[in-house]
């Protein structure tokens, strides 16, 4: 009888344990992952102004950006970026189709590392599996965390054009989040977006 028990309890703590997806946004189709995105890039654009970066006080300069992917987020990245060093040093950008008629002192690179979101959660629930449909399985949380965050980081390497010395190399990141904290009777939200 005890042997029973012992297999039961096993068992049920198998069944109910602590959990973790990441998955990764693709889309951007909702507002909310719209949303994480783009204040996770706000925030490393203010973050620029903060960077030891006098070089490029009220200078022209090209700006270089990387990642893994090329889309809209990049863009919209890049320009957020460009708009809070105008705001900041009175920085000017030069297009890549200009550098012949206009040259630069400096150019600052932009290696991005992620701009995306991830959804991640954690904690104690109960797995409910459709195994006709797997993607409609869901779970009941017990005692969960669904973690739901925009992720911008970028690092960056400012050049002197003409003698391509790196001259300053740093990083930005942000982590904007919409969390919830879930029991079978209540939840409780903690959110960096309105």
């Amino acid at each position: 009888m005890l042997k029973i028990k012992i297999i039961f309890v096993l068992s049920l703590l198998i069944s109910v344990t602590a959990c973790s997806t990441r998955e990764a946004g693709k889309q951007f189709a909702g507002s909310t992952e719209q949303r994480l995105v783009t204040y996770s890039i706000n925030q490393i654009a203010e973050d620029f102004a903060k960077e030891p970066l006098e070089e490029i006080t009220n200078q022209t300069i090209r700006l270089q950006s990387h990642f893994v992917i090329q889309n809209q987020v990049v863009d919209y990245a890049n320009a957020r970026i460009q708009n809070q060093l105008t705001e900041t040093f009175g920085t000017k950008f030069v297009a890549n189709d200009q550098l012949f008629e206009t040259p630069t002192k400096y150019t600052l690179k932009l290696f991005y590392t992620s701009l995306g979101t991830d959804r991640d959660s954690a904690g104690f629930s109960l797995p409910i599996i459709d195994l006709a449909e797997p993607e409609r399985s869901t779970s009941i949380s017990i005692l969960a965390v669904d973690m739901y965050h925009g992720i911008s980081e970028c690092n960056y390497v400012l050049i002197d054009t003409e003698t391509n010395q790196v001259l300053k190399k740093g990083a930005v990141k942000a982590r904007v989040r919409t969390d919830n904290f879930t029991t079978p009777i209540f939840s409780f939200p903690l959110s960096d977006i309105d």
